[in-house]
């Protein structure tokens, strides 16, 4: 049994590079994967392992941030293919300073049920992005025409009407609607209210006035066992499988069904299938995965990659993606004792993208 959790507490953390050590080192030797980001305005997180190690870690997450609550999913499989562990400015990108200690009140899945069963005068508002709402929302929920959360702020005067009205604010678990609440209530809006717990909460508890899918930043994109509202791009069929465009120059988030992929060439449109650049298929061979690529740097083309295996020089490995695909001997790199290698690489590489050894 897998589960994966998802966190976060706005709070001030007074030494972050010492708390990010210490979680590195405990996820590692509990085979652990995800995200987690630190910095001086708090901890924003999601990790996925098995469900006893998932336990292990709320216990050392609930020492350090006393009352810290988890938003959790059963899974199949671990939904990450890697763990990183960064300090950020902002745990949650808004690009507006906010007042964190007047976030607005939180309502419960309990009770938000029970506003809708009773018809009350309320405006429920989506502060997730707009593709995220394609795929499920509240029912009435207003979509926000943002691609980003750091465009709410100038997205909300879309809701200045509103000031005066009851304002109910929902993500995913918690953590933007959070950061947004505080935003509105510096603006005037004066009834403003929070989904407790985000829509992982409600859909844990109720099915009843969610609409559609969720959308989830891990290796799954959308929530297994949900219902879907969305329609193929191509044939209108409904389906809510999200796939990346083999054009090497698209590279497209789109929706597509079983039967129109395959001869779509996994292309968002005729002129991608059509286009010269298009991302190779793997051999039916699993590869042996060694290291994830963490960043790359164009100028140098140096790539850092994250090692969960050891790599040897003159070695032969294999990068690949949803855009990227080649095989190169590894030459003069360097390691670091977080376990992050930096290697000259001889085409682009992309955020995410695997190392396997051999070629493939």
């Amino acid at each position: 049994m897998f589960k994966t959790i998802s966190f976060y507490r706005y709070t001030e953390i007074k030494n972050p590079e010492e708390l990010k050590l210490l979680l590195i080192d405990f996820a590692k030797r509990k085979s652990i994967l995800g995200r987690i980001l630190l910095g001086k305005e708090g901890i924003n997180g999601a990790v996925s392992g098995r469900e006893n190690s998932i336990e292990e870690i709320k216990i050392f997450l609930q020492e350090t941030f006393e009352g810290l609550t988890f938003r959790e999913q059963e899974v199949k499989q671990n939904s990450y293919h890697k763990l990183v562990v960064k300090i950020r400015n902002e745990v949650c990108v808004f690009g507006e300073n906010v007042n964190l200690t007047n976030t607005a009140d939180h309502l419960s899945p309990k009770d938000l049920n029970k506003w809708y069963k009773e018809n009350k005068n309320f405006t429920i508002v989506d502060a997730r992005n707009d593709y995220e709402f394609d795929v499920g929302h509240f029912k009435n929920a207003i979509k926000m025409p943002i691609r980003t959360f750091k465009q709410f702020a100038a997205a909300s005067r879309l809701l200045e009407k509103k000031k005066k009205e009851t304002i109910v604010l929902y993500c995913t678990g918690g953590v933007r609607c959070e950061k947004a609440s505080a935003y509105l209530k510096e603006q005037g809006f004066k009834d403003v209210h929070q989904v407790e717990g985000g829509i992982i909460n409600y859909t844990n508890q109720f099915k009843d006035y969610w609409e559609g899918s969720l959308f989830v930043f891990d290796d799954r994109l959308v929530e297994e066992n949900s219902s879907n509202i969305n329609h193929c791009s191509f044939c209108k069929k409904k389906s809510d499988k999200y796939y990346n465009c083999h054009n090497l120059d698209c590279d497209k988030l789109f929706i597509a069904c079983d039967s129109c992929i395959k001869p779509m060439n996994t292309c968002c449109s005729k002129s991608c299938r059509e286009s010269p650049r298009q991302r190779k298929e793997l051999r039916k061979v699993s590869p042996e995965i060694i290291g994830v690529v963490d960043n790359y740097y164009p100028k140098i083309k140096v790539a850092s990659i994250f090692m969960t295996k050891n790599m040897l020089k003159d070695e032969k490995i294999t990068f690949f993606g949803k855009t990227t695909h080649f095989s190169q001997i590894v030459e003069d790199f360097k390691k670091d004792e977080e376990g992050f290698i930096t290697l000259q690489v001889r085409e682009k590489v992309r955020k995410n993208d695997k190392v396997a050894l051999g070629v493939y």
